[in-house]
């Protein structure tokens, strides 16, 4: 049997309500050419993890809104990779209180007491602040992820929150679960940083107890441009690098080369750290111990 054609209209991905509102019969939406991503919603083509959200949104209570780990990934906030997978496969949807939570399959619903001005739009969808974000993550993510969070929101380059909007959060939500966590990332917080791996490799070498290093410094040779590093002991002269995938590339890996001799021609010493080096932090930390103590 020949399916009807859907409104022309109606566009790729849309809710329940909206089809029946232009007279699409419930047989059809149950035809299986649609897939249903959540219940209310209906799509025609396949969705990456933030448009089935978007696509959630439409079909939740107006109040509703992103929060947790979900917001967090609308804001662009680095997170752990199965705390990210989670937050798009089970998103988490808050209501203000005294709101009773949003109870459906595939979502976490949290019912939060949440001021007006702490929610926002972001990218076309309703969420909390970035600042409301850090606050709810604190008791959910380690001290080094929390901590990568914070850098990215005050990152120099394009920063969503001042420290003071961040402090000001922070002394708002008073004794709430992750207070202790908060405060610790406060102190450790950096605008230099400029990846979530060297946000952890700080906070890893401070908690250990050795110096902070300066971030992201530029190094001359007289009024020559050398290079510009991502974490510098001057005093010592050791630089710490992390080298992400991409360095494997072998054009990139061979530039590497060249900026690593003539950073080690002008007397520095340059050490590499991987992703491999963070399943030993304790290995890590004394070899970078070693290097400062020679």
């Amino acid at each position: 049997m020949q399916r009807a054609p859907l409104p022309s209209h109606l566009p790729p991905s849309f809710t329940v309500t909206d089809a029946r509102a232009v007279g699409v019969s419930p047989s059809r939406l149950r035809a299986q050419d649609l897939d249903a991503p959540y219940w209310g919603t209906r799509t025609r083509e396949e969705l990456d993890g933030m448009e089935r959200v978007r696509l959630l949104l439409s079909a939740v209570p107006e109040h509703a809104f992103l929060c947790g780990p979900t917001a967090a990934l609308a804001w662009r906030l680095p997170l752990p990779r199965t705390k990210a997978a989670l937050a798009l496969t089970e998103p988490v949807i808050g209501v203000p209180l005294p709101a009773n939570r949003i109870r459906r399959p595939g979502i976490r619903g949290r019912a939060l007491p949440v001021e007006p001005e702490e929610i926002v739009v972001c990218d076309g969808m309703r969420c909390t602040s970035p600042e409301r974000t850090w606050v709810d993550l604190a008791h959910i993510l380690d001290l080094p992820s929390l901590v990568a969070v914070a850098d990215r929101m005050l990152a120099r380059r394009d920063p969503l929150v001042t420290r003071d909007e961040l402090e000001a959060a922070h002394r708002r939500a008073g004794r709430a679960r992750g207070a202790v966590a908060r405060a610790e990332c406060l102190e450790l917080a950096a605008d230099g940083s400029e990846s979530p791996r060297e946000s952890e490799l700080r906070v890893l070498l401070i908690l250990a107890g050795l110096p902070a290093p300066e971030l992201n410094v530029e190094i001359f040779h007289g009024h020559r441009f050398v290079a510009r590093v991502d974490m510098l002991y001057r005093r010592q002269r050791l630089i710490v690098e992390y080298d992400g995938d991409h360095h494997r590339d072998p054009h990139q890996w061979s530039l590497d080369q060249v900026r690593r001799a003539d950073l080690e021609s002008l007397g520095f010493r340059v050490t590499i750290v991987t992703a491999r080096d963070f399943d030993d932090p304790g290995r890590l930390v004394a070899r970078i111990r070693r290097l400062l103590a020679a």
